[in-house]
């Protein structure tokens, strides 16, 4: 019978020491110690300042991993229900300032199979900041290149045993391989933990209307514009994440000023505006009405992302800022003249704030 899923609920009071190393620490994806706040699905808890994060790059070992006892292994694109089973606990809970996140900065794609790599649903600033709300004590984002993807699984689990000597738990999703030609399996692993007297939770699958939760299937829904049902299965609101940059003031110029974000190449539902919300540096939600696409009332040929927050005046450029996607209002469309088109935002604006 499969264990019911109930998710873990972080307790985001916990401190974490910080200790940052290796060139990816230093190179500006994060900021020390910066948190944007809480999403919605964890508004309600009390977050009385940002924890600090640890952050690594490689399995040197550290005094970060010497408080680790929980260990989970995978990619997690997306962070969706059925990784936070693995990372949060499925069988095992795992506190999170304990628990350690061994990821890859790149999909293994990228390198194996460059014509193959899907748009991320989380890139890797974002899945550090998705972690980062949930407490994990350590995160390590390993670079991903060729001489990794050669590496004999008894290698790789080697490096575990070096770097993480406290182990009590071990958790990988569902037909997780590692290792050279995907050679390393789970019972691999289990007979590995076996012999270290490690606990390997290896957690059923989580379920959406009867199939499998899966990245690839979150994908195709938010590409498809399907945003409930990406929502249901990641277990929040889509989001992307992105950093404030310049536009061309044509949203100023219309009355209606816009935040164009640089989002990391992030998966994108289908172009048209949505109703949504702006998590702000400070943690604060704002309404926002977005838009994806060409904006092709001034020719423009550039797919991009730009939202506009009613009655909010304040500076964002070169902020980092959250955008929750709720409903879909409209399709993008050409309009006969800007005023045409500032007409019809300003209908857009009453409809994201009627609701």
């Amino acid at each position: 019978m499969r264990r019911p899923y109930v998710r873990a609920d972080p307790n985001p009071q916990w401190k974490l020491r910080t200790v940052q190393s290796g060139p990816l620490a230093r190179s500006g994806i994060f900021r020390r110690g910066r948190l944007s706040g809480p999403p919605s699905y964890l508004a309600s808890r009390n977050f009385p300042h940002p924890p600090h994060v640890n952050l690594a790059d490689s399995l040197d070992p550290s005094p970060a991993a010497t408080s680790i006892r929980h260990l989970a292994l995978g990619f997690f694109d997306g962070l969706h229900l059925g990784h936070q089973r693995v990372i949060l606990g499925g069988k095992i809970p795992h506190p999170p300032a304990s628990t350690a996140v061994l990821t890859f900065r790149d999909h293994p794609l990228s390198v194996l199979h460059p014509e193959k790599h899907p748009a991320l649903i989380t890139g890797l600033p974002h899945k550090i900041r998705v972690l980062e709300r949930w407490g994990i004590g350590l995160t390590i984002a390993l670079p991903f290149d060729a001489s990794r993807s050669q590496q004999e699984p008894g290698d790789f689990l080697q490096e575990l045993a070096s770097a993480f000597p406290f182990l009590k738990t071990v958790s990988v999703g569902p037909n997780w391989r590692f290792g050279k030609n995907r050679s390393g399996d789970v019972e691999l692993l289990a007979r590995w933990c076996a012999d270290r007297k490690i606990l390997l939770d290896n957690p059923d699958p989580v379920l959406h209307a009867g199939s499998r939760i899966s990245s690839s299937r979150i994908r195709d829904a938010i590409q498809t514009g399907n945003l409930d049902e990406a929502s249901a299965m990641l277990g929040r609101p889509f989001t992307i994440l992105g950093r404030v940059e310049s536009g061309e003031g044509r949203g100023q110029g219309l009355g209606f000023p816009t935040a164009n974000l640089a989002t990391q190449d992030e998966c994108l539902p289908p172009d048209g505006v949505y109703a949504g919300q702006a998590i702000l540096p400070d943690g604060h939600p704002r309404p926002a009405a977005i838009n994806v696409g060409t904006c092709p009332t001034f020719g423009g040929k550039k797919r991009k992302v730009e939202a506009h927050l009613p009655n909010f005046s304040e500076p964002l450029l070169g902020q980092e800022i959250d955008l929750e996607f709720h409903r879909f209002l409209r399709p993008e469309k050409k309009f006969s003249d800007a005023g045409s088109l500032a007409e019809q935002i300003r209908r857009d604006v009453a409809e994201l704030l009627r609701r």
